[in-house]
């Protein structure tokens, strides 16, 4: 890394030598709340040998004079200068680093003066403290020559090392007489900032100081030098994805997780450690709850039985959008970037065993502001109307949140793209689900527009044409914000859609409200209603049934009502569509009937039956694949214990509702090209079998035949399996073919499926041809469902009997060679894999950085072509790359 400084200066402070690297990499001594950080590399900077002194302006101070001033100078000047500014540049925005020293810059429309608040150490001459602080800075006034258009910057040089310093900006401020920004005027926390001084995972919920980050400089090779190990993303198409919707601190918080190591409980590494339960279950992409730093702390409300304080648990309360969530790195505290490398780490480990990553994204609100607590300012400071939507003096509501983030307007439009790039193209990401995505199409006056500039710039962006984009197509504005089957395209068909009305379809008719069977078959046809029009296609409809914000799926079978007492506050939706399966001595879950028990365990199979053997791109809840129970609060915004994945309840499942869904996400992907389209279906593709559409009841039956295969630019999930099996270390690319005819297994077979979902057992006729019982909710498990076309029980006679609510699948085929078998498709569970990953989440930080040597590679020279051989195409340079970690070799 290139040093900060062009020439020797004197050392910051005397200390010991053996005290120096830790000197070194201090932020500034006696700091508010400072919790002293070591640079992720471990390695001491040292200033480079003396050099040509660059002709930029200088700062001078007298001692004691908090006021810096700018000499303009034209010949080089060698003071002992402890800190130097320059014009900088206007990207990129944040602190980057340059050539010399550190460029700072903000996007600040319509501002007339702004400031660079810097933290010194307690040795450098320079600065004051900040009044009612113990924190050293020196204030920075930014003259015309920092300013090109709307955005300010500033380049900065120190004597002293600038890693992990905090920063600050003040737009605009309230000056004294000595020209000076006022002690009330607010400091402003960069909005492209990458690190904070917040505390990590061992703070969580901490009320003992007031949530206040400061940006930090820095340590640059958490963000540059990272090492990959040559691990990409596994490439799917959309139409491919198994997702799995998680909150990261939920998934291994509980102390039945059993860790390797503890401290890593709720964490980046402690998640890693889970991936062989992804892979054993049938995962290919997980979908994460916001990992954008937040504050959880800022409710003030009180759980009203044990009296502690409720959290912001979720996180869509985004404080910084850069910023990895801190209190979700398990080493964040003590060591400087480590949020960066650990969910660096966490992405690579996920793509290396073959499961892509989207993030769920809110950007149509922020926490600024957040009930009513002020403790830190961004976006409002910098320029409010530019961010925000705005009536009058007050904020527009349509998020539900406090306020509305102002997407289209251009400068919070470049922002957000800006911010997006970044976690897209520096942290491998495969794809945003955009929270509340309805007020992002809403212009400056808060009206919906159809052509959004937001989504224009998006969709268009060069470097995010490879990410999968998914909006939940509503906002809290109705009805004008509810916009399943039409969230606005600006170009070829890319945004999937939670698809809200999917959800509901399904819940209704498996719990057996009458009338249902026509918008059921809809919805578990694609929704042809819904995105044929526009171009889409079937899997541009995220299918669930489950969420994060709502009733779980053993509670969706348990409760009548929501039970959200704890919350202490009436919130979550009413209309949950959810029955408890016919207990009538209360609404608390809890039955000690057989009967209803054992119907509570089917319907959650039929609606886990519904979602995978849907059209459409399937997306499943953490928990659901052992029945989690949130004792039917159907909204935990606030509530951390409640949240918790138990790993010791999903271990009692293995045998029963676990293996159930494994086996029918295998059933799904073998069967991959029925279900995983990119058209709608149709009478060559599936025949409706005796059904009465007119009959309320809801029984409905119908045959899938084979299928041409679909053509796909993408790996499928069976693409990277093989590839994994033949030795890849994960370095995928998108497919260069693709089959044009259904595979072997498929020609010349079908499916079968009937649905009962009403109180009477059902006798239906099968379409002639051998049949084999795949699925069968009505019996108790292992017989629920078959391991293998093997294990299959083979049907005697024309007829099948459903018992009441419950559904079958079946399957004809002809030749043994088409015999499938639907468990561990996507890998293999081992011990083996665990105690790789186990390795990965032990090392050092810094182990996981690249050593110089590693960065490059060398130019090897190519023989040259004799003069009476054939020319070669022109294209491309005569030289070949020797492979990485050659040089010096």
């Amino acid at each position: 890394m290139a040093p900060y400084s062009a020439e020797p200066k004197p050392p910051v402070a005397q200390a010991n030598p053996t005290d120096a690297t830790k000197l070194a990499h201090r932020p500034a001594v006696g700091a508010v709340g400072a919790e002293t950080r070591k640079p992720v590399s471990g390695v001491e900077r040292k200033p480079s040998a003396a050099g040509s002194e660059p002709q930029i302006p200088l700062v001078k101070a007298a001692p004691g004079d908090p006021k810096a001033r700018v000499v303009k100078t034209s010949a080089p000047m060698r003071l002992p200068a402890q800190l130097r500014v320059g014009k900088g540049k206007p990207f990129p925005y944040g602190c980057s680093q340059l050539k010399q020293g550190l460029n700072f810059s903000i996007a600040a429309p319509d501002s007339l003066a702004a400031w660079l608040v810097l933290e010194v150490p307690d040795g450098c001459s320079l600065g004051c403290r900040l009044p009612g602080t113990k924190l050293k800075t020196v204030q920075l006034e930014l003259r015309e020559a920092n300013r090109t258009s709307e955005v300010w910057h500033i380049q900065v040089l120190a004597a002293f090392p600038m890693e992990g310093l905090r920063f600050a900006w003040q737009i605009d401020p309230a000056v004294g007489p000595n020209g000076q920004p006022l002690p009330t005027a607010a400091l402003v926390m960069d909005p492209c900032a990458k690190v904070l001084d917040s505390s990590g995972v061992d703070a969580w919920n901490r009320r003992s100081k007031m949530y206040a980050p400061m940006a930090r400089i820095p340590d640059f090779r958490a963000l540059n030098d990272f090492n990959w190990e040559g691990v990409r993303s596994p490439g799917y198409d959309l139409k491919d994805l198994i997702i799995y919707e998680a909150h990261v601190r939920s998934f291994t918080k509980n102390p039945d997780s059993e860790l390797s190591n503890p401290k890593n409980a709720g964490t980046f590494l402690g998640f890693i450690e889970k991936i062989p339960h992804l892979l054993h279950l049938g995962i290919n992409c997980v979908e994460l709850l916001p990992v954008f730093e937040f504050d959880e702390s800022v409710v003030p409300r009180k759980h009203p039985h044990t009296g502690q304080y409720l959290c912001q648990y979720w996180g869509y309360q985004t404080a910084a959008f850069y910023v990895p969530m801190q209190r979700m790195a398990a080493n964040a505290s003590t060591t400087l970037g480590a949020a960066i490398i650990e969910f660096k780490t966490l992405v690579r480990e996920l793509h290396r065993h073959g499961i892509e990553v989207i993030l769920d994204v809110v950007f149509n609100h922020t926490g600024e502001g957040a009930w009513g607590v002020s403790n830190w300012h961004s976006l409002s400071k910098i320029a409010l109307r530019h961010y925000y939507i705005m009536s009058g003096k007050e904020h527009c509501n349509y998020t539900g949140c406090g306020n509305t983030v102002n997407a289209n307007n251009p400068t919070c439009c470049e922002w957000i793209c800006d911010c997006l790039r970044y976690w897209a193209l520096e942290m491998h990401i495969d794809g945003f689900r955009f929270d509340l995505a309805a007020a992002l199409t809403r212009g400056g006056d808060g009206k919906i527009s159809m052509d959004p500039l937001f989504v224009k710039r998006l969709v268009n962006d060069p470097c995010l044409q490879h990410v999968h984009l998914i909006a939940e197509p509503w906002d809290c504005a109705w009805p004008d914000g509810y916009l399943v089957g039409i969230f606005p395209q600006c170009g070829p068909p890319r945004w999937a859609e939670w698809n809200g009305k999917y959800r509901d379809a399904v819940r209704q008719f498996i719990k057996g409200d009458e009338g249902m069977k026509q918008l059921f078959a809809s919805r578990i046809c694609g929704s042809e209603d819904l995105y044929k029009a526009g171009g889409r296609s079937p899997c541009h409809s995220i299918n669930f049934v489950t969420a994060h914000d709502g009733f779980t799926l053993r509670d969706l079978v348990s409760y009548n009502k929501k039970q959200n007492g704890a919350n202490n506050e009436e919130s979550g939706e009413d209309n949950n569509d959810s029955w408890n399966c016919g207990e009538t001595q209360g609404d608390d879950g809890k039955t000690s009937n057989p009967e209803i028990l054992q119907l509570r365990e089917r319907q959650m199979r039929n609606t886990m039956v519904a979602l995978f053997l849907s059209v459409g791109t399937p997306m499943m809840l953490s928990g659901d694949e052992y029945g989690r129970t949130q004792h039917g609060n159907n909204n935990t915004w606030c509530q951390d214990d409640m949240n918790w994945f138990s790993w010791s309840e999903c271990a009692k499942e293995e045998a029963g509702l676990l293996r159930f869904l494994r086996l029918l996400i295998g059933l799904r992907k073998q069967h991959n090209e029925r279900f995983a389209r990119t058209t709608f279906m149709d009478d060559k593709t599936i025949t409706w079998n005796q059904v009465e559409w007119d009959n309320p009841y809801n029984f409905i039956s119908y045959v899938l035949h084979d299928v041409e295969d679909q053509v796909s630019s993408r790996k499928s999930s069976a693409d990277w399996t093989r590839q994994a099996s033949a030795g890849s270390d994960g370095a995928s690319s998108k497919s260069s073919t693709a089959k044009s005819v259904a595979p072997t297994h498929q020609r010349g077979t079908r499916l079968f499926v009937a649905f009962n979902a009403g109180h009477l057992a059902h006798e239906v006729n099968l379409p002639g041809g051998g049949w084999y019982r795949i699925v069968d909710t009505g019996l108790q498990s292992p017989a629920d469902i078959c391991e293998s076309d093997g294990d299959a029980t083979q049907i005697q006679g024309g007829t099948y009997t459903l018992t009441p609510y419950s559904c079958i699948v079946l399957r004809s085929f002809h030749d043994p060679i088409q015999a499938l078998t639907y468990g561990n498709l996507e890998g293999e569970y081992k011990e083996a894999k665990l105690f790789q990953l186990q390795a990965v989440v032990k090392r050092r930080l810094e182990e996981q950085l690249q050593r110089e040597y590693e960065l490059f590679t060398e130019v090897q020279p190519v023989a040259e072509v004799p003069v009476d051989t054939p020319a070669m195409p022109a294209i491309g340079a005569a030289a070949k790359l020797q492979k990485p970690g050659a040089m010096g070799a």
